[in-house]
């Protein structure tokens, strides 16, 4: 061999891949582990980047204008001529009303529906596709006295019906005679007010839908080409008493992305958790791989092979495991989010990006970023243990046995700590929400100390036990003792991985749960069988009747309601309380807030603070109001505070007696505010309540109303559930999948950390055999170790798991979930002791081998 030739570049590739290839089976957890987690990362950041592209892309589009006023009465001729003078103006009239149709096999579907009825200027912004490709005002029209509607794919679906077939709306039949297949300012609706149908101004009359006291909603949107700052403030100097909810695409576009923003850090950073706990599996195997090595580096120091080429052998090493694991885990995250788009159909268009540069766009950033992630987190986990066995003395091999380095030198670990500095620069400012990011690492650097803290006092409390002879007459509980705080004790790897692991299985597990209680129990055992909207006073006795007579074991419950807008602070103007924050200040005026009374507390509403009254409102003083909390920490208000509404042209003072929480999923109505009874009396207009009785008699009610009163617009409480278990289906499988990827990360992580102590324990085990330790008792000392392990992980994670999900589940579910603790502690039990006694079984089997075999291996 010549002096020059392992310096070459191409003899250390070459040698490189040869060395990894002879013994890449030890390697299968550091691959696999790392492939887990890139693959979460790929995912969820190239379905980040899609919808994004998507949602972000053209906000215009989604707001249906550059500025968009909503009202619930026409806009005032001169304010529409200000617009006009300064831009293109377009209106849409949206209203709620039910839909019906018979189906194939003679059942009547009822079905809540959004009626549209655009102006000829519509959109000014995107498309509207239509099927067939006709103008919408053509499809329409009235033919053979009977108006065309337009719907949407999906109402058409669940009503049985498709192009040419009769549905009713109000008082008039109408033709389905298109379906809307793309409405770009419809994308972001969550169909909270139904799906939408297109007619037309005429058709409108026809079905005598705009009866006194019909609620409609007129949505002005504005095409400018000048500055939407100084197009604001210009109109609010000409109309300083707006009372319209005045939204611009850029406020919009700020607010999708802040929300987006979120969403992704968040998905994007349980991905890198699972990373995380893939990188353990990565430090683990690489350790076990370079202790098969270490003969080789001692070989080849002593046959004259130089530092640097042997320290760039192993660094080649490590970079192409890590570039395999980033590009096979890339590939498989990109698959498995554009099969999620699939799934979602057209809900986020990415047809547009059909060049290549578009389409490389796309996908090449989060391929080339789940590359080099995963080589960074390969480098981060892999140099400490490198970096022992390349210090470790050649003299070993005189000696019979090669050890690697105690402490890795000093250089090296300045490397790793630099390494590691750049990784978490790297996943900043990669994160959409760095401030996330900060908190999640925090929180890590928190986790880390807890689970150091932790082990220090495991050990500490270990060997005290050992020390105080509790375990001197046990031989097994003994030994127990001593190998968790020995220097080599799996019990940081343990905890550390599975403990993470199990943590966000938890806090899954409990959310689930507490979804799936209260859909399956809770809320069928309270939910009415109907829901009412939109009831006119003079409707109330022919209501009450009519439901009556169809089924006399009816119970209904109606409440007022009343929209009203803020008006005043404390006796002080809004404009003046919000008058350093304009958008606040616009949407404090635009906002309408529902009102009504408590009567009884049918929403059965949760008190945060204050307390419930009894008595009707006093003549000539301010009523008594309870504010729904959302609303009241946005406004920064608290008992005692003294608000005005303005109704109608009429000023409502009240005096805030209590702040309330709405009940999640229980609640029907949303009310912002409930007021004592009697001071709304002179303003209701219309009633919202709840009828009682069995699901076949809703059936019926529900049709009777369609015919009798078309205004009312009723909700099933079956084909909700029926809406939200599908729903809850599919959540429950996406928090199953991520908490199982994180789990099978785990277990690979447990195993390397068998795979690296499996060696030890047989050789002690059988060591202590020949000098007379019996099997059992040693079988018992493994049991009693492995049993201590299962109890700290599952006793660990329940109480972090719960930790986490609780909050989560009162402040965004509004759901208690702390009882079912239990469930997450069996969870996490379970799975720790089958990952742990999955762990040691093949070492307790391996001591009925030879013992004279195992020591000479050893």
């Amino acid at each position: 061999m010549r002096s020059d030739t392992p310096t070459k570049p191409a003899w250390i590739f070459k040698f490189a891949v040869a060395d990894l290839s002879s013994r890449l089976s030890v390697l299968k957890v550091f691959l696999a582990c790392l492939i887990l987690g890139v693959t979460l990362v790929a995912a969820t950041a190239s379905l980040y980047r899609v919808v994004e592209q998507s949602l972000l892309a053209d906000t215009r589009a989604l707001l249906g204008g550059d500025v968009e006023l909503d009202a619930s009465e026409p806009l005032p001729d001169e304010v529409q001529a200000w617009i006009r003078a300064s831009g293109q103006l377009s209106l849409v009239r949206e209203l709620d009303t039910m839909v019906s149709g018979t189906s194939a096999d003679g059942d009547m579907n009822f079905m809540r529906a959004a009626i549209l009825i655009p102006d000829a200027a519509y959109p000014l912004y995107g498309q509207l596709q239509l099927m067939p490709d006709q103008p919408l005002a053509e499809l329409t029209a009235q033919q053979n006295d009977v108006w065309g509607a337009v719907i949407d794919p999906l109402l058409a679906e669940r009503l049985g019906q498709g192009i040419g077939d009769q549905i009713e709306i109000g008082a008039a039949s109408f033709r389905i005679s298109g379906l809307i297949q793309t409405q770009a300012d419809r994308s972001l609706n969550a169909n909270w007010r139904g799906l939408p149908i297109m007619i037309s101004d005429e058709a409108l009359q026809a079905a005598q839908l705009l009866g006194p006291g019909a609620r409609v909603d007129y949505e002005y949107r504005v095409q400018t080409d000048r500055d939407l700052t100084l197009w604001l403030d210009e109109f609010e100097q000409a109309f300083p008493d707006t009372r319209w909810d005045t939204t611009t695409f850029a406020e919009r576009s700020e607010r999708l992305a802040e929300r987006l923003n979120q969403i992704a850090t968040a998905l994007i950073l349980i991905a890198f958790t699972t990373l995380f706990i893939g990188g353990l599996g990565v430090a683990n195997s690489i350790h076990a791989y370079l202790d098969e090595k270490l003969g080789t580096i001692a070989t080849l120091q002593t046959l004259g092979l130089r530092r640097k080429p042997l320290v760039g052998i192993y660094l080649l090493q490590i970079g192409i495991l890590g570039s395999i694991a980033g590009l096979v885990g890339g590939a498989v995250g990109l698959g498995l989010s554009t099969l999620a788009l699939s799934l979602a159909g057209d809900t986020f268009d990415v047809a547009e990006a059909s060049s290549a540069g578009q389409w490389l766009s796309l996908w090449i950033p989060p391929l080339l970023l789940s590359w080099l992630f995963a080589v960074l987190t390969a480098y981060v986990f892999a140099l400490p243990a490198l970096a022992k066995a390349l210090a470790a003395s050649p003299a070993g091999l005189f000696r019979g046995k090669v050890q690697a380095a105690s402490h890795e030198p000093r250089s090296w670990r300045i490397a790793s700590y630099g390494l590691l500095a750049v990784y978490i620069a790297a996943l900043l400012l990669w994160l959409p929400s760095s401030q996330l990011g900060f908190l999640f690492l925090l929180a890590l650097v928190v986790l880390w100390g807890l689970l150091e803290a932790l082990i220090k006092g495991l050990q500490y409390t270990a060997r005290a036990l050992e020390n105080s002879g509790f375990a001197d007459r046990n031989f097994a509980r003994r030994l127990a003792l001593a190998n968790l705080h020995r220097p080599d004790s799996p019990l940081r790897a343990t905890l550390l991985s599975l403990g993470t692991a199990l943590t966000l299985v938890v806090a899954c597990t409990l959310l689930v749960g507490t979804l799936l209680r209260a859909l399956e129990s809770t809320i069928p055992a309270e939910a009415p069988a109907l829901i009412l909207y939109e009831v006119l006073p003079d409707q109330i006795e022919s209501l009450e009747t009519g439901l009556q007579s169809l089924d006399p074991s009816s119970e209904i419950e109606l409440l007022p309601l009343v929209r009203g807008r803020l008006a005043a602070i404390n006796q002080q103007p809004i404009t003046e309380v919000l008058a350093d924050n304009s958008q606040a200040r616009r949407e404090a005026m635009g906002d309408e807030y529902k009102l009504s009374y408590l009567s009884g507390n049918p929403e059965d509403l949760e008190l945060v603070s204050g307390s419930w009254w009894t008595a009707p409102a006093p003549e000539g003083q301010p009523a008594f109001m309870a504010m729904e909390d959302r609303e009241a920490n946005q406004l920064g208000l608290t008992v005692g505070d003294q608000i005005e509404f303005m109704v109608e042209g009429q000023t409502i003072p009240v005096a805030i007696k209590a702040i309330y929480r709405q009940k999640g999923l229980q609640t029907r109505f949303w009310f912002e505010g409930v007021l004592q009874d009697g001071a709304l009396d002179d303003l209701i207009g219309r009633y919202v309540g709840v009828v009682y009785q069995s699901d076949p008699a809703a059936k019926a009610s529900q049709q009777w109303l369609a015919r009798n009163i078309p205004n009312v617009i009723t909700l099933r409480t079956a084909d909700w559930l029926e809406t939200a278990g599908d729903l809850l289906g599919k959540a429950t499988a996406g928090l199953a999948a991520v908490a199982l990827v994180s789990l099978t990360a785990s277990l690979l992580v447990l195993s390397s950390v068998v795979s690296v102590s499996r060696r030890r324990q047989l050789y002690e085990a059988n060591l202590l055999h020949i000098l007379g330790a019996r099997h059992p008792a040693i079988r018992s000392a493994m049991l009693l170790e492995t049993g201590l392990l299962t109890l700290l992980s599952t006793l660990f994670a329940t109480a972090l798991g719960a930790l986490i999900a609780l909050p989560l589940a009162a402040t965004l579910l509004k759901l208690p979930a702390g009882d079912l603790w239990w469930l997450g502690a069996l969870v996490a039990a379970a799975v720790s002791a089958l990952a742990l006694l999955g762990g040691l079984l093949p070492t307790l089997r391996a001591l009925k081998l030879n013992q004279a075999m195992l020591l000479r291996e050893g």
